[in-house]
């Protein structure tokens, strides 16, 4: 076979084979360090469907599965002008635990309508297989370890009350409001505050979160950026450095991990408790519009969130995560439909309770076992971190809420 018509790369990776096969062979994994979306059946003629958010796809069919040996499935890209080839082999180097994966991409054309496409193929394999050695060696994807970041916890508008943003005065109707600013990062630097509305980065309009990070994500860390707030009325232009984003050591074991969940567990019930202290139910039911929630609303969807995350660690865990075209949200028929059930704040924040109780079980009876999936595990405990800072997000939500309904019955 020409030259022109295949790619070949090698890769050392020092990590069981039977994780660099299940590299090639599971959704979960596929996405760790290749992709963004994957959907797979692996088995003999099984589909592969992979999809990356800068717009390019591939799909294909397993052709040939050796456990822990050897893999190999058809491929066809976007605007691809024909179907090719990828075969893998995974060579044992030193015992267990070093192997030589080498990968092979026949098929390609030599016409012009190839050169481009041959291009993006291989800095596409290049890339993806230094972070499959990082991912499996270190427990780190490169793509997220430096990935350009300001330093803001983000939100959709669709978080404010009507109340809320009629005090705040915004003149726009689209943006992304800053919910939080984490120290030590440029936004904070900058003089970012928490209530800002970020509408345009580098003279891009930012409609949503979905913008914001696609626009972000196309510059470096170090890169230097105009961001255009509003800070109420008052627009302002914002120059602001981009970072690595700083990853705090996580623990060793579920058990580990389950122990400090249990306390940041016991810490949220507590905070919540003492927002919704002196509360009457009428305040509570008060909802600020008609497709805006209530402070009993925002508890609902919290215990939603959960009931989420018990679904996604069970997904993680298996290797076939479920996808979104976009992000549904949590819909109010949702919402309602379960009010029902726990009609008053007392029952729902009891719920909540009992879900959190059931996250930290969750993960307490996870097999020590995952943490051999290093890149894995560590997406899950950077999930459960987020839980306390979008706890926090929905109290002051349901803060504006309460005083909205008080405003409301006092006038």
């Amino acid at each position: 076979m020409a030259d022109a018509d295949i790619l070949k790369y090698k890769k050392v990776i020092k990590a069981p084979a039977d994780l660099i096969y299940r590299a090639f062979t599971s959704a979960s994994a596929m996405r760790e360090w290749l992709c963004d979306i994957a959907t797979i059946n692996h088995e003999d003629g099984g589909w592969i469907f992979l999809g990356w958010n800068r717009g390019y796809y591939a799909s294909g069919h397993y052709l040939k599965l050796t456990p822990n040996k050897a893999v190999s499935f058809s491929w066809i890209g976007k605007n691809e002008p024909h179907w090719t080839q990828v075969a893998v082999t995974i060579s044992p180097l030193e015992g267990d635990s070093v192997f030589l994966v080498e990968l092979h991409h026949t098929g390609l054309g030599d016409s012009a309508d190839w050169e481009m496409l041959r291009g993006e193929i291989d800095k596409g394999w290049v890339l993806g297989l230094e972070n499959l050695r990082s991912t499996l060696e270190e427990g780190k994807d490169i793509r997220l370890v430096d990935r350009p970041i300001i330093g803001i916890f983000p939100e959709d508008l669709s978080i404010l009350t009507n109340d809320a943003k009629e005090k705040m005065k915004l003149p726009v109707d689209y943006g992304v409001l800053v919910a939080n600013v984490l120290p030590g990062y440029g936004a904070e630097k900058a003089g970012m505050q928490t209530n800002d509305v970020i509408v345009a980065i580098e003279g891009k309009r930012v409609e949503r979160l979905k913008s914001l990070g696609s626009i972000i994500r196309s510059f470096k860390p170090g890169d230097q950026l105009v961001v255009e707030i509003f800070r109420g009325s008052e627009k302002k232009v914002l120059r602001i450095d981009t970072m690595v984003q700083k990853i705090d050591p996580f623990p060793g074991s579920p058990e580990e991990l389950a122990k400090e969940l249990e306390a940041k567990s016991s810490k949220i019930i507590e905070s919540l408790e003492s927002v919704f202290e002196g509360v009457n139910d009428a305040e509570a039911s008060y909802s600020p519009g008609p497709e805006e929630w209530s402070a009993k609303e925002v508890l609902v969807h919290l215990i939603h969130n959960e009931r989420d995350l018990h679904s996604w660690i069970n997904d993680l865990v298996g290797g076939q995560e479920r996808f979104y075209d976009q992000w549904p949200g949590d819909r109010l028929f949702r919402i309602r439909a379960t009010l029902t059930t726990y009609p008053n704040v007392e029952a729902l924040i009891t719920e909540f309770r009992r879900s959190l109780k059931e996250t930290v079980a969750t993960i307490a009876f996870l097999s020590p076992s995952v943490t051999r999936r290093k890149v894995s595990y560590a997406r899950l405990a950077m999930a459960l971190s987020d839980t306390p800072n979008h706890v926090e997000e929905h109290i002051q939500q349901i803060k504006d809420n309460i005083q909205a309904a008080r405003t409301t019955s006092a006038n």
